[in-house]
């Protein structure tokens, strides 16, 4: 059996910023910080990541961080859920994701599941916006711990309980798009697909080492040749 992990913001869907805009409302509102203003790249960070180097970009005293955070995870998902109905929202599936999705799921030794920085509440919105999160009953997201290379063994550890199978760690893929997914599945002592969809080119993904990489997921044989492996 083996287990796929995938990230879901430049891997399964784009997004076009919805998730960095409702972060931004719920942050205006509990701390008065423009995180538009600040400079933060989400790419491959955890939520709690993100507003945490946004608490100390925008000055705020340290000891009011874990009320404020608490405070603006609160508000977070009903800002999320208005941004991402908004008609001028432009949400969408990656190329090839639902066809890789439905062909492993159809194959009795592959189970799927998260590994996300997103709040576990935010990442199902965002799924169930684009009628994939059918697929994923298990993951590890960034509600569990701000540091991404952790996220793996909750992964793990839901996946055993939820499907009954102790995964051989080298039977455990990560699929994701940035240096911080390739960090992550090294925690795990995993194995890792780096796909090029992102804000990374193949080769600046490369650099890191995964064990493979690819510019999309739109080649179905290429994908199943490498998770097979």
């Amino acid at each position: 059996m083996r287990l796929i992990l995938f990230d879901i913001d430049g891997i399964l869907m784009a997004s076009s910023g919805v998730g960095m805009r409702a972060l931004g409302r719920a942050m205006g509102e509990v701390s008065g910080i423009d995180l538009s203003l600040l400079g933060v790249l989400p790419d491959g960070k955890t939520d709690p990541a993100i507003v945490r180097e946004a608490f100390e970009l925008g000055g705020l005293a340290p000891e009011s961080w874990p009320e404020t955070e608490r405070q603006l995870f609160a508000r977070y998902p009903a800002y999320l859920a208005e941004e991402l109905a908004a008609p001028e929202a432009r949400v969408s599936i990656m190329p090839g994701v639902v066809e890789l999705l439905e062909h492993l799921a159809g194959q009795r030794e592959f189970h799927l599941g998260l590994l996300t920085g997103n709040l576990e509440s935010t990442a199902r919105l965002k799924l169930e916006r684009v009628g994939l999160s059918q697929y994923f009953p298990i993951g590890g997201f960034g509600s569990d711990c701000h540091q991404r290379e952790n996220l793996g063994r909750f992964a793990l550890e839901r996946a055993r309980a939820h499907y009954g199978v102790e995964y051989p760690l080298e039977r455990v893929w990560l699929v994701g798009d940035t240096d911080r997914d390739v960090q992550a599945a090294r925690a795990l002592s995993a194995r890792v697909l780096a796909v090029a969809t992102g804000r990374y080119t193949r080769a600046q993904l490369e650099e890191h080492l995964p064990d493979a990489c690819l510019e999309n997921l739109a080649a179905l044989e290429e994908v199943l040749q490498v998770l097979a492996g």
